[in-house]
């Protein structure tokens, strides 16, 4: 292009505007990264508090994997995948750009400190006690499908990863192997609506049987708290039926939740002061059930647990 004509054209400008905010946007960008220097010592100062009942966790989400990075080995699957918070006596957070936790009480935090681009906070929480977890003793229960007792399998883990489902685990509850694979009962970890793990208990329904999973010799405390919600990917799209899910002390239904397309990790609290309580022990049972079970890829947690929520 000859140089008259380039000095009258308006597009050099543009060039030269666009260039300017790719520089400034680069400077920008780089000056809002926390280095890992900060992260280092933020979770240095976690780490020197630490005590047995704390949970930490990122704020915002996406800044989990450096958080994993220092303090990972501080989370086990049963942290990383946890229902809810109820049980931990004080929250941890690393938060970067005045982010907050989503899991935070509506409250201002016990603790805060800068370090840096990092900043610490610690909420002190009035945990709930305890008294049973039922995805620790699924290898435990008494798995069905409709009257016909579902067998016990120890082999290899199986599938998982993007698109394909949570994995099998290498201990499940098999109950129709050969005709309906995903029919299966045992722990695993999937993937909520917001793409949050939740180490729980895959319970898929069948139709028109019932999928019953019962729980010989529980400790009641006062009350069932039970969570779950189907693999992201079958519960984004809105597309499908609703899912039942019944918790029975003995004989008798002390709660059911529904469960619909949209509604992510849903929570049911179900009393077991019931009438027929005879004792602090008993068998409680969860059935799952579906009008049309395609893609309704229920996982669910639960523990039974005493004293004032």
């Amino acid at each position: 292009m000859p140089a008259a004509v380039f000095r009258r054209s308006p597009y050099w400008l543009i060039l030269l505007a666009v260039a300017v905010v790719e520089v400034v946007g680069h400077y920008v960008v780089q000056a809002r990264v926390v280095g890992d220097d900060d992260w280092h010592r933020a979770s240095a100062r976690v780490r020197a508090e630490w005590q047995a009942g704390d949970l930490v966790v990122p704020a915002p989400e996406w800044t989990d994997p450096l958080m994993r990075r220092e303090l990972g080995d501080l989370l086990g699957l049963s942290d990383a995948g946890r229902a809810d918070i109820d049980r931990y006596q004080r929250l941890w957070s690393l938060s970067v750009r005045g982010h907050r936790p989503r899991e935070a009480p509506a409250r201002e935090p016990d603790f805060t400190e800068q370090v840096g681009a990092v900043r610490i906070l610690r909420w002190d929480l009035t945990p709930e006690r305890v008294l049973y977890d039922f995805v620790e003793h699924v290898g435990q229960a008494q798995v069905a499908i409709g009257q016909t007792p579902c067998r016990w399998q120890t082999s290899r883990p199986r599938g998982g990863g993007l698109g394909v489902g949570p994995m099998e685990p290498a201990s499940r509850h098999l109950c129709d192997p050969q005709r309906r694979p995903w029919l299966w009962v045992g722990a695993t970890v999937e993937e909520d609506l917001h793409l949050q793990p939740r180490h729980c208990i895959w319970q898929h329904p069948a139709s028109p049987e019932v999928i019953s999973a019962t729980f010989r010799d529980v400790p009641l405390g006062d009350r069932v708290v039970l969570a779950g919600d189907l693999y992201y990917e079958h519960e984004r799209m809105l597309e499908h039926g609703p899912v039942s899910v019944g918790v029975f002390l003995g004989d008798v239904e002390i709660g059911r939740m529904i469960h619909r397309d949209g509604d992510g990790w849903k929570e049911l609290t179900a009393s077991t002061r019931v009438p027929s309580r005879a004792g602090d022990r008993g068998d409680v049972r969860v059935e799952v059930t579906a009008p049309n079970p395609d893609l309704r890829s229920l996982c669910w947690a639960a523990t039974t647990r005493a004293g004032a929520p």
